[in-house]
């Protein structure tokens, strides 16, 4: 597929989603990254998910043909403010960015001009910053099957795909506590076929050291969910690759017996998981 991007309204319109609650600096910084796209046939919605912080009047004032806005009153979930922008969606593709993330201005082009119709999306890896320091993390680049994103979530948190192929899943399961990304990519892979993590990464991905998702309540009861939804899938090498993420969320120490059984994508995982634990970190 060749991009045009002197001519973009005669290349396909790429939709990009975003949730939004109370971060409003972070905010402006996630919608100045799309405005710095290279490839121009974009339109970004972004839904203010019951936000308390100024981000109504902000979104209201910003609103264009290129960038349309939702609000719910009350806050609803992420989950719930990217169907609604997946329903309003009108480009061909779709791909979504979280409200503290970042693009590189180069990602839709990159993503776009990589499309190949044998893979079901594309995905790319991710350059973690925390605070002034910034660290790509190029893991499992290739194609991305079921049966190994039954061991681990090889994607992330973002796909570019189809997005009529996003609607027929249903989008996000509003009813996860956690783990919502990795269940629509196992629905979506189940459905549709293999994805494809292209070696660049375009995404950059900001992380507090202070705040812990690991250990959180709604980690585990997330990773319940997953559990009960896709068990069926899975075979014994897969699920003994939930029993570690199930003592990882837990803080426990992964037992040898199941450490050894483990694929080996989720036992370097593990193993350092262990590592901490004996170092007190």
């Amino acid at each position: 597929m060749t991009v045009s991007l002197k001519h973009p309204s005669t290349s396909p319109l790429i939709t990009i989603y975003m949730p939004t609650h109370n971060r409003l600096d972070n905010l402006k910084r996630a919608l100045l990254s799309v405005q710095a796209q290279s490839y121009g046939n974009w339109e970004l919605i972004i839904v203010n998910d019951g936000s308390s912080d100024g981000t109504k009047a902000f979104l209201d004032s910003i609103q264009s043909d290129q960038i349309r806005v939702f609000h719910n009153d009350k806050a609803k979930g992420a989950c719930h403010a990217r169907n609604t922008a997946i329903q309003a969606a009108q480009g061909e593709f779709i791909t979504g960015l979280d409200d503290d993330d970042e693009f590189s201005p180069d990602r839709l082009e990159v993503l776009l001009s990589s499309w190949q119709p044998q893979y079901s999306f594309l995905c790319t890896p991710v350059t973690i910053c925390k605070g002034s320091t910034q660290k790509e993390h190029p893991f499992f680049i290739g194609p991305i099957s079921i049966e190994s994103m039954l061991v681990i979530n090889k994607v992330g948190n973002q796909i570019f795909c189809k997005t009529e192929h996003l609607r027929e899943i249903g989008g996000f399961d509003e009813e996860f506590k956690a783990w919502q990304d990795y269940d629509t990519w196992v629905r979506f892979i189940e459905r549709f076929g293999p994805g494809l993590k292209l070696p660049k990464s375009t995404y950059l991905q900001h992380e507090s050291s202070s705040v812990s998702i690991t250990r959180s309540p709604n980690r585990l009861k997330g990773f319940y969910q997953f559990l009960a939804k896709h068990e069926h899938l899975m075979d014994q090498k897969q699920r003994n690759a939930m029993k570690c993420w199930e003592h990882i969320i837990k803080g426990q120490w992964v037992p040898l017996r199941v450490l050894a059984s483990a694929d080996h994508a989720i036992f370097k995982y593990s193993f350092f998981h262990n590592i901490k634990r004996i170092l007190g970190r």
